[in-house]
């Protein structure tokens, strides 16, 4: 199909205007790109219409993602879940626990001077044979169990205020940083399913409209980078030899500044033949080679005929 409009073009163009030996016809083309989300689903968004021109990274096309817009706000309450876990852990007991270990410390400091002030009576009245053995027993039973209280509640008081074991911490900190990755995964995963510009350029035409599904195999939108155009011409089977990649060639089209010029970038291994399709001796002048090239700077608007003239001056 390709082969015979670019032969049909070529023969058109001719016969409109008789070429001089160097001058080479052909056509301008442009390099669209097929636009389409990275998952499939049905159109809920479409924001722009045909022919219109958008900047780089303006949403196009989103998909219906209600589901993952819930999905992405749950893995979010999980990853804040995590990082408060991992905090609490991190800076030691809540503060009323704290202070009510530090209460029961101190009750248990007052006991214990009463119990050792019960002690120091009981020795004297022991000492001077008004107690017997028996009260001086208890009263060294209950100092003890006193002293014994308060070392009990001072390590309850210092584990409190510590922060969990490193081992806890480490698996806290591994379990808030898989929530986040998680999270980000899934905002990821619904900014895909939005369709934005690549590049500066123009809407060629909009695939697919609101309610019908698009997807990888569905593209959604044809799109025209600017600048994205390059030439295509036939060059001679009998003069192919004078081409090569890098050749510049002056461009002429209607419309067109006077200054455009294309660089020669693709020339096919295999000749087309232009009708009659009988290759002969005779029909060798009518074989031409299809070829590319890219322009510098202005480029013409797709479709556009062309006249291209090699300028062997330029490098």
């Amino acid at each position: 199909m390709r082969t015979a409009f670019s032969v049909c073009l070529f023969l058109a163009l001719c016969a409109c205007n008789p070429p001089s030996p160097d001058v080479r016809y052909g056509y301008a083309e442009g390099d669209f790109l097929m636009l389409a989300p990275e998952s499939s689903g049905r159109v809920e968004t479409v924001r722009v219409v045909d022919g219109q021109r958008v900047e780089a990274g303006e949403p196009l096309l989103t998909l219906e993602s209600e589901a993952e817009r819930l999905a992405l706000e749950a893995a979010q309450q999980q990853a804040q879940a995590a990082e408060a876990r991992l905090a609490d852990a991190s800076t030691g007991g809540r503060a009323p626990e704290v202070e009510a270990a530090r209460d029961r410390l101190s009750q248990a400091r007052a006991e214990q001077i009463r119990a050792r002030d019960a002690l120091n009576r009981a020795q004297r009245l022991f000492d001077q044979g008004f107690a017997p053995r028996a009260r001086l027993d208890e009263a060294e039973a209950a100092a003890a169990t006193a002293n014994a209280r308060v070392a009990e509640l001072s390590e309850a008081l210092t584990l409190a205020e510590m922060p969990a074991r490193d081992g806890q911490l480490q698996a806290l900190a591994a379990t808030a940083r898989a929530a986040q990755a998680d999270a980000a995964r899934l905002e990821e995963s619904l900014n895909r399913r939005t369709v934005r510009a690549p590049a500066d350029g123009r809407v060629e035409r909009v695939l697919a409209r609101e309610g019908e599904v698009a997807g990888p195999g569905a593209p959604g939108l044809r799109f025209l980078p600017d600048g994205a155009v390059h030439a295509v011409l036939f060059l001679p089977a009998t003069q192919i030899g004078a081409y090569q990649i890098g050749d510049v060639f002056a461009v002429e089209c209607d419309g067109c500044p006077d200054t455009m010029v294309a660089r020669l970038s693709v020339i096919d291994a295999e000749a087309e033949f232009t009708p009659p399709i009988i290759y002969s001796d005779q029909e060798r002048s009518r074989l031409v080679f299809r070829a590319e090239a890219r322009f510098d700077g202005v480029v013409p608007p797709p479709g556009a005929p062309l006249r291209l003239t090699p300028r062997p001056d330029a490098g």
